[in-house]
């Protein structure tokens, strides 16, 4: 077992209608969730997860404009700096999916392969080329560089990065395609992130209660059973993606890390 750390960056709040994340939530329910990345240290590399919201309002689509708030800590590469981690040092950046809360920084890690679902890179493209995309503003700014793309396939399941840090393709769900990981700390134990794959407990019922905007509905549903599935048998924690209460008792990289 490799000996992995890792830390948890806290990439500033959003607010916006809560039945954006629980369908059965009142209309006029407002919810506040983090944002956040997780970087892994691992003997042979760094790995990144997700890429938080880039906070320029040149980027942010028009209904973000008034719902994010980040403060200058909160910036991805700041929240590096403060732990000695530069961009150039970073091997992969694993998305979760492409909307702009977790995209907002890919263009600075030039050294970095970006891991992506096929099926995910494939349907934001398409919906920026029909103008059709909310996140429209973010996905113009990073189609045309030259980044590293590594396109995760359909049928492909698992995808081993470093020893105990591997890739869980989810598939369709809040998103055309999502991604996960499984990761083997040696102390802290196995831990599945579902960053948006599960956006908070409330989801998980039971019964299910899903987000207000799906992609796929029964790819939601199998991707819980799924993951639940996983995590019985691997006896792993799961991470979720916008679990408020949850972040709160995480060890923040202004902390400490996970080993």
């Amino acid at each position: 077992m490799s000996n992995i750390k890792g830390y948890i960056l806290d990439n500033g709040r959003l607010k916006g209608p809560k039945q954006g994340l629980i369908a059965s939530a009142g209309p006029d329910e407002v919810n506040e969730i983090q944002m956040y990345t997780i970087l892994l240290k691992h003997p042979e590399g760094y790995v990144l997860f997700d890429s938080a919201c880039h906070g320029d309002a040149k980027r942010l689509a028009p209904f973000m404009l008034e719902s994010v708030f980040i403060n200058e800590e909160d910036r991805l590469l700041n929240r590096l700096a403060a732990i000695d981690v530069t961009p150039e040092d970073v091997n992969y950046v694993v998305l979760s999916h492409m909307h702009s809360d977790h995209t907002g920084y890919i263009a600075c890690f030039p050294n970095a392969e970006i891991c992506v679902s096929d099926s995910e890179f494939t349907g934001i493209v398409k919906e920026f080329a029909l103008g059709v995309g909310v996140n429209d503003r973010d996905v113009g700014y990073w189609i045309p560089l030259k980044l590293k793309w590594k396109l995760i396939p359909d049928d492909v399941k698992t995808f081993e990065l470093f020893d105990g840090i591997t890739i869980l393709n989810f598939g369709p769900g809040h998103s055309y395609g999502m991604l996960g990981m499984l990761v083997d700390f040696q102390k802290t134990g196995k831990v599945i992130i579902a960053s948006d794959a599960i956006h908070s407990h409330e989801n998980v019922g039971p019964p299910i209660d899903p987000p207000g905007n799906l992609v796929s509905d029964v790819g939601y549903h199998k991707t819980i059973e799924y993951i639940f599935e996983l995590a019985k048998k691997e006896n792993a924690a799961v991470w979720y993606g916008h679990d408020l209460d949850q972040f709160s008792g995480m060890i923040k990289s202004t902390e400490g890390f996970y080993e």
